[in-house]
């Protein structure tokens, strides 16, 4: 199994320091393998989705979200501003979500740069959990209102198919009497209708 200094290699690249733990947590979710580069499988790519699916029940669809992007961001703003953690992790995709619908269409599951799903999931965690108390600690029991959301297809990371991802997302909300505009989350997936987040990573 790939180990996870060899991950961290590949987010931080030559940034070092403060900087490059805030470049990781940003780009956690827009990790892109390097062009002509290769990781080394220990193992067919087949066995580590076996692996990774083991135990978990394949779904036929996003369950929950939301219907448009701009919903799914309100929908966090709303649970960041009365600190309801439980509500903003219910707009992550789940394992199987992830394993099913999502991973077997990413850059990373085929050759040059395939990578083992649940690395690559393991890291998402990470960047969420680290996301979510920066959020709690910056936003606790402020009052926010949704203005805009602005993010970038990404066609980079999903290859053509049922799935679509949207990058480099940034909100613009009413903080009190302020107005400011930040990455609050990652990528934002699109599935048949249905949108949400592949990770809580942010800026902060």
């Amino acid at each position: 199994m790939i180990g996870r200094a060899l991950i961290l290699a590949l987010l931080l690249g030559a940034c070092s320091g403060k900087d490059a733990r805030r470049s990781a947590a940003v780009a956690a979710d827009t990790v892109q393998p390097a062009p002509g580069g290769r990781i080394d499988s220990v193992l067919p790519m087949a066995e580590y989705l076996r692996r990774f699916r083991h135990g978990l029940t394949e779904p036929m669809r996003l369950e929950g979200g939301t219907t448009t992007r701009e919903a799914l961001a309100r929908q966090f703003l709303a649970a960041v501003a009365v600190q309801d953690s439980g509500a903003m992790r219910r707009l992550l995709l789940s394992p199987a979500e992830f394993a099913w619908l999502v991973f077997p269409q990413h850059a990373y599951s085929a050759p040059p740069s395939e990578l083992d799903p649940a690395v690559f999931w393991q890291r998402l965690g990470e960047e969420s959990d680290e996301g979510l108390r920066a959020t709690l600690r910056r936003f606790g029991s402020h009052t926010l209102g949704f203005r805009e959301l602005r993010c970038q297809r990404d066609t980079v990371q999903l290859r053509p198919g049922p799935a679509s991802l949207w990058s480099s997302c940034r909100m613009t909300y009413r903080n009190g009497s302020k107005v400011e505009t930040h990455r609050l989350f990652g990528s934002i997936v699109e599935r048949d209708g249905r949108f949400k987040l592949l990770s809580l990573a942010n800026e902060f």
